[in-house]
């Protein structure tokens, strides 16, 4: 992308090995050549955050405001698993010309959004076996594009309203068999990207999970917890 002073990586790492996670992941930037900004919370939260055990993954809308506050318009959050190998640059010009970047979770809705998410979207447990859930441990949005814009703007929507709220096992969230856990924040931007009807299928082999198979010419990201 042409303007890279717009173009920002966030990320928010609380107790555990989440803050190491994010210390990692600020490294890798740098050793990578990345020129655009970073905004990382390493052990704290954003500003105006509710709590993850108030609102799951609410940092992540909080981190993405603070980079809106700030007046970056190409924003890609990165959880604290993810660490880079080459430099991003390639993943934002998708994010400036198409709008967005995600990759699939290889679940579908029925499985990973608990009852009263799919209620919310007015989805049926049949209609979501057959909805792809994205993941939300790196994703990306253009606000200057009506879609990238969008996608945020629905995903907020339904952080705020609680949405997210419920445990990641199955804990009686349902009594489809076929649903196994609710996925708190990523079920929230796979609705949200469901109800606008998008999908991504550019640069999808861009981010894996280490010491599995990978494209080596595409790679930008690897996800490995410590």
């Amino acid at each position: 992308m042409e303007n890279i002073n717009k173009a920002v990586i966030i990320n928010c790492g609380v107790g555990g090995w989440y803050g190491h996670g994010s210390r990692r992941l600020k490294k890798s930037l740098n050793f990578v050549g990345w020129a655009g900004e970073t905004i990382i919370y390493d052990d704290t939260y954003p500003p105006d955050s509710y709590r993850h055990e108030d609102i799951p993954y609410y940092m992540k809308i909080a981190a993405f405001e603070e980079a809106i506050r700030q007046g970056f318009t190409h924003i890609l959050w990165c959880d604290s698993s993810i660490f880079a190998v080459e430099n991003p640059v390639k993943m934002f010009d998708i994010i400036d010309e198409q709008g967005f970047w995600f990759f699939s979770s290889g679940y579908n809705m029925a499985q990973s959004a608990n009852d009263t998410a799919l209620a919310a979207a007015g989805m049926s447990r049949d209609e979501a076996e057959t909805v792809n859930e994205w993941a939300s441990g790196c994703v990306g949005v253009n606000l200057n594009n009506p879609n990238g814009k969008a996608i945020y703007e629905r995903w907020k929507e339904l952080m705020d309203a609680g949405i997210s709220k419920g445990s990641r096992l199955h804990d009686n969230q349902s009594k489809d068999k076929r649903f196994l856990f609710h996925r708190q924040d990523q079920t929230c931007l796979s609705l949200a990207i469901w109800e606008l009807k998008l999908k991504n299928t550019k640069g999808l082999d861009m981010i894996s999970y280490k010491n599995t198979g990978y494209n080596p010419k595409e790679i930008i990201f690897f996800i490995e917890s410590l």
